[in-house]
């Protein structure tokens, strides 16, 4: 990972949670129209808080590491930048706090249940001590030389799975929006009214394949960077042709079941456009066009007459 800068760690820290909330957000206030045909603050500021907390912890916590390395003196450069990153930490954590406050309690429950694998994924777990812990409820029987073997001391990181984050990734944030503008809006899953040319299966569909592709291409952006961490992630594994191949044949798949969506058919096109023009070496702002492939259709629907 190449030294980082101050204003290297502010897009890192700050600007990138903020791009990555806002896709989120924009997701969150169209489900909030086609499936009740109004917009509520509450379910918007929950989706984009959270992602904002999220994001902005995982990143914090890298840079971290990478500045602790530098010495002393590199850590006390950067102290005012992370007194700026914990602040806007700490405002989105408040606002979080307040939209859940003012909403019923099944969205602090559903917030909780989909933030909780964004914490977990980049954090060692010690299967061996979880083990000991589940004999004391279950009391099973197990084989104690098999818990005592060093595979089983060494720790278990979720992100060294590989496509797990990417999954994890696409289904958090496609599938909360729609749970939490649910349970905000106290909707009767019978009553939810679907504005056409949209249906709810048809969003989430394409928004966890738009997700996952996304996150497959951020994996192939970091790919040198992966590989000296050792992190086995899918473009390492199949190569940078054969991911692109199948990316692209996702998103056409994804194009030819709605078809009569021209919106959904536009962002996928967006999106296999930017699978074969984006690389390794492309600047990192333009994979924010992989992010916000979706978003700037729903914002042309928002906009079109």
């Amino acid at each position: 990972m190449a030294t980082p800068t101050v204003s290297t760690f502010f897009g890192y820290v700050i600007l990138q949670p903020i791009i990555v909330a806002m896709s989120t957000a924009v997701l969150t206030a169209f489900l909030s129209y086609v499936i009740a045909g109004q917009l509520d603050w509450r379910p918007i500021a929950v989706c984009l808080t959270c992602d904002y907390v999220t994001v902005s912890v995982d990143h914090l916590k890298d840079q971290e590491v990478v500045i602790g390395a530098l010495g002393a003196a590199a850590v006390k450069h950067f102290t005012p930048v992370f007194r700026l990153a914990r602040i806007f930490l700490a405002l989105n954590a408040s606002l979080l706090v307040m939209a859940l406050c003012r909403s019923p309690s099944e969205v602090t429950f559903a917030t909780a249940v989909f933030t909780a694998p964004a914490f977990l994924w980049v954090t060692p777990l010690d299967l061996q001590r979880i083990g000991r812990v589940l004999k004391r409820f279950t009391r099973a029987n197990y084989d104690q030389v098999e818990c005592d073997s060093p595979r089983s001391k060494k720790p278990f990181i979720i992100k060294r799975i590989p496509g797990v984050k990417a999954i994890l990734d696409g289904i958090i944030r496609s599938c909360m929006p729609f749970f939490v503008v649910h349970s905000v809006l106290r909707l009767s899953w019978r009553s939810a009214h679907n504005t056409p040319p949209w249906t709810i299966t048809e969003i989430l569909i394409w928004s966890i394949v738009n997700r996952i592709c996304h996150c497959v291409m951020a994996d192939m952006r970091d790919i040198d960077e992966d590989k000296k961490t050792g992190i086995p992630t899918i473009p390492i594994l199949l190569g940078s042709p054969l991911t692109r191949i199948v990316l692209t044949v996702v998103q056409a798949v994804v194009m030819v079941a709605f078809l009569h969506n021209l919106f959904i058919v536009g962002s996928s096109c967006l999106a296999i456009a930017l699978v074969w023009i984006l690389g390794k070496d492309s600047p990192k702002a333009y994979f924010r066009l992989s992010l916000h492939s979706q978003s700037i259709f729903i914002i042309l629907y928002a906009v079109l007459p």
